[in-house]
């Protein structure tokens, strides 16, 4: 260790400058890695427990409340997601949903015609997508995992790169997972982007974002378009949703009153809903789009091809 405040913080061959630090944890902008991570990263095994048994109990005791409040939403949202890899992939094929959660995006998938399957740790959240019929494995995406399930036309991470002490092991692993030219999508919260700048470094607002030991990894467009590319993958669409950021720009602080944060949240959903029920998901795909382009919003959407070679 070093007593020089501005030296990079070296971890395990993880080396950058520490851009915050909370409940032990520094997040760097990791030079090895090529994305902003935290060190010490936690124990895998230890990681595997809290995602199987508490999670979903203790952490997000809520999160299933809340998507059944929003699962009109939820539907809407899912359907124009599903429209975009139809539309790269050029038909409705076979999809995985790694991380699947309560199943809602599996369900549309399903309901829209593609052979889906996932594969979620959560006891309690696989238990809830069983029950609404779905094909889902209990058990942590490894190896073992993607040589029984076989290949598929589509990899989908929603909401799952972000917990992993090895995002590059894990798309690499997906690769495996996918037939030659088949589809990687992710989606991130998209971190540090220049709203969240503004508002920590110029008014003062707690860094809000960073959130170990659950949140491990920190990305943005061109970190994870990174991330895709050296393990295999071409980026081919890249989309990020509405900012929410912009609420606390315009007064709205919901970060410390959830009440406050869903009647936010219920805008947004209007807006996007209103453009999709009206048969405008066109509209509202160029303004993600556009979004990404700006660097800003709050959940990153990458799209990836997979080259012909598996990545070594």
């Amino acid at each position: 260790m070093t007593n020089d405040p501005d030296a990079p913080r070296r971890w395990n061959g993880h080396h950058g400058p520490v851009l915050h630090s909370r409940d032990g944890f520094d997040v760097i902008d990791c030079a090895a890695c090529g994305f902003r991570h935290v060190v010490p990263i936690p124990d895998e095994d230890a990681l595997r427990d809290i995602y199987k048994h508490d999670y979903h109990v203790k952490d997000k005791p809520l999160m299933l409340q809340h998507q059944l409040e929003d699962r009109e939403w939820l539907e809407a949202t899912g359907d124009a997601r599903l429209a975009v890899l139809e539309r790269l992939l050029g038909r409705v094929g076979s999809l995985l949903d790694v991380g699947a959660g309560n199943g809602f995006f599996l369900a549309r998938a399903k309901a829209l015609g593609w052979a889906a399957r996932g594969v979620e740790p959560s006891d309690k959240a696989a238990a809830h997508a069983r029950s609404l019929g779905l094909a889902v494995d209990c058990e942590t995406f490894g190896p073992a995992c993607a040589a029984r399930l076989g290949r598929f036309d589509v990899v989908h991470l929603g909401e799952v790169l972000e917990h992993l002490p090895d995002p590059a092991g894990m798309l690499r692993l997906c690769g495996t997972a996918l037939n030659p030219g088949g589809l990687l999508a992710v989606s991130v919260p998209n971190d540090y982007t220049a709203v969240q700048r503004v508002l920590h470094q110029d008014l003062g607002v707690r860094p809000w974002w960073v959130a170990p030991p659950h949140h491990l990894n920190y990305f943005d467009r061109d970190s994870l378009e990174g991330l895709f590319r050296r393990t295999g993958f071409a980026p081919c669409h890249a989309a990020v949703s509405f900012p929410m950021e912009l609420f606390l720009l315009m007064g709205k602080n919901y970060l410390d009153d959830p009440a406050l944060g869903r009647e936010c949240h219920a805008m947004r959903k209007a807006l996007e809903l209103a453009l999709l029920g009206s048969g405008n998901s066109r509209l509202l795909e160029a303004l993600h789009e556009g979004f990404a382009r700006a660097g800003m919003g709050r959940t990153l959407l990458v799209v990836g091809r997979k080259q012909q070679q598996d990545a070594p």
